[in-house]
């Protein structure tokens, strides 16, 4: 996924939810620098950014099951990275299923000069 500087990008995470499966968690976590770090968690007790600097830029959709799909906005240069969403679910004998789809994120400033520069004088 290509995310322009100050822009926005939505990174997929989406699944079929099946009867009998309820969903316990939620991760989304990004690796760079060889180091990875979660960003956002929801769990039973709610929804969790843990990382300042994706505070107040980060979402999740609410209320449609299936998507798990990641918004930042205000993108940053340092967001660049390896995106992994992580969903944990519950099966009615209480066995776990998990499953996880890794996303690579660049984000680059937008060279190109306003349109206006386009625009050839009419003759």
């Amino acid at each position: 996924v290509k995310g322009t500087w100050m822009g926005s990008t939505t990174l997929p995470c989406t699944y079929t939810p099946s009867e009998g499966f309820t969903q316990q968690t939620l991760t989304w976590s990004v690796e760079r620098d060889d180091s990875t770090s979660t960003i956002f968690r929801r769990d039973d007790s709610g929804d969790h950014v843990l990382l300042s600097q994706f505070r107040d830029r980060v979402s999740v959709p609410k209320h449609s099951p299936g998507d798990a799909s990641l918004l930042i906005e205000n993108l940053e240069i340092p967001d660049s990275g390896h995106y992994t969403c992580q969903v944990i679910w519950r099966s009615k004998n209480n066995s776990l299923i998990a499953k996880e789809v890794t996303t690579m994120v660049k984000v680059v400033k937008d060279t190109r000069p306003p349109s206006a520069a386009w625009q050839l004088p009419k003759s």
